[in-house]
């Protein structure tokens, strides 16, 4: 469905803000959604640094940017108390966060088609896992997950400074 996935760069930051503008609008509108407070998260400088980093990807289409995420080649520090089946943690592992698609094109698989994407860069990689979270109730995510291959491995709290401590779903993927 996508024409490509590919890095951000720094001129795309107008249209990725535009995208995620319009992503968390729709959520006030859901009967399920993770209801992200646009500015604390996703925020501007979490989108600049990952972008800095060399880990945001965008999803085209039709020439413009219709898709985000985040896949970092390492594991993230919240998941450190997480008791990862395969024991694998820290370079060992790439990790996915911000998967969002525009809401005009729900429904496409365009967001499985995002999740096949980080599951091709983190093999390019030499990872031998991907480690994601979940937001409690959203069906809609952990279907696309599950369906590409993660597990569901228990939920677990973690600590993020933009949204305080949550319960989440954790999934790995052991490739």
């Amino acid at each position: 469905m996508l024409d490509t996935i590919r890095l951000a760069s720094t001129e795309d930051l107008d249209e990725i803000w535009m995208t995620l503008v319009e992503v968390c609008r729709q959520m006030s509108h859901d009967r399920y959604s993770p209801q992200w407070t646009l500015g604390v998260y996703p925020s501007k400088d979490d989108v600049m640094e990952a972008i800095a980093q060399c880990s945001f990807y965008v999803g085209i289409l039709d020439g413009r940017i219709v898709a985000t995420m985040i896949v970092r080649q390492r594991d993230d520090d919240e998941y450190a108390n997480v008791p990862w089946p395969s024991g694998l943690r820290g370079n060992e592992v790439s990790t996915v966060h911000l998967v969002a698609v525009h809401p005009s094109l729900r429904g496409k698989g365009i967001g499985a088609e995002l999740v096949r994407e980080a599951i091709r860069l983190s093999r390019a990689w030499s990872k031998r896992a991907v480690h994601l979270d979940v937001m409690l109730g959203n069906l809609a995510a952990s279907r696309i997950y599950t369906a590409e291959g993660f597990a569901y491995v228990g939920n677990s709290e973690a600590f993020y400074e933009d949204t305080g401590t949550v319960e989440l779903e954790m999934y790995e993927l052991v490739l």
